[in-house]
């Protein structure tokens, strides 16, 4: 247990729902400048020192240079599906029913890619989004379907398809170096191994995935998950566990219920 160290901010960044009214308190990836790690599900990012948030009507972001005197700075209108947040170099990225929408840091929309309507969180890493999409009960009456779909965001204006993998229920993933953990519902917690190619020829992204030997935990019906340097840590509706990935099979770690 002396490996055990969950943060307020980690346990509250992955204590929200798809499509629920409540908010996570997390920080998002820290890739390009932002100061904080998060959960897919969040609908709080942290950038430098700017503060975003989400909720069913808005986009706002605080300046949080002063930690003890947040100061409200803008908002913006978003769409009503809006569901997730996560913040990538300069960049946020929202994940709603209808698709991925992407903002800048003054946020103004400046692309979209659209898809059936369903569930939808999303990480980003190298310039590469991962998007789960799962039929859930708040997602139009329980349509869409069960996927992960990845997309090639070297241009945020243009997000380009790279290729989906049929899952079983996906919610909530993460993503560090090459390992991509997928919380797939009843099927347990799934990882792969991600292996990236640029053709800089060309312009193509090529996203190859592989599941890692003896990875997946059947019995993890997780919800969401964060991932920081070889700490794996994983929320479902019943407690939350820490695991060490710095190895396959991983190790457990702990256990908060």
């Amino acid at each position: 247990m002396k490996y055990f160290y969950i943060t307020v901010v980690f346990l509250a960044s992955i204590m929200i729902g798809c499509g629920s009214g409540a908010s996570s308190s997390s920080s998002s990836d820290s890739s390009g400048g932002g100061s904080g790690k998060g959960g897919s599900m969040a609908r709080f990012a942290i950038n430098g020192d700017k503060l975003y948030t989400l909720n069913n009507r808005y986009i706002s972001v605080f300046d949080i240079k002063e930690a003890d005197a947040p100061r409200p700075e803008a908002r913006q209108p978003v769409d009503f599906d809006v569901e997730t947040l996560y913040s990538y170099k300069k960049n946020l990225y929202v994940g709603a029913e209808s698709g991925v929408y992407i903002y800048d840091e003054n946020l103004t929309k400046i692309g979209e890619f659209t898809h059936t309507k369903s569930c939808d969180p999303v990480v980003v890493q190298d310039d590469v989004a991962f998007v789960t999409l799962n039929v859930g009960s708040t997602c139009r009456l329980s349509s869409g379907e069960n996927t992960l779909q990845i997309l090639d965001v070297k241009n945020p204006l243009a997000p380009r398809f790279i290729t989906k993998k049929e899952m079983w229920n996906p919610k909530g993933l993460g993503i560090d170096g090459k390992n991509l953990f997928v919380c797939d519902g009843s099927a347990g917690l799934k990882v792969f191994d991600v292996n990236i190619t640029q053709h800089s020829e060309t312009n193509v992204t090529e996203v190859a995935l592989s599941y890692k030997l003896s990875s997946s935990i059947a019995d993890v019906d997780c919800y969401d998950v964060i991932a920081h340097k070889n700490l794996l840590i994983v929320s479902n509706g019943d407690d939350v566990r820490q695991f060490d990935y710095s190895h396959f099979p991983m190790a457990e770690l702990g256990k908060i219920k």
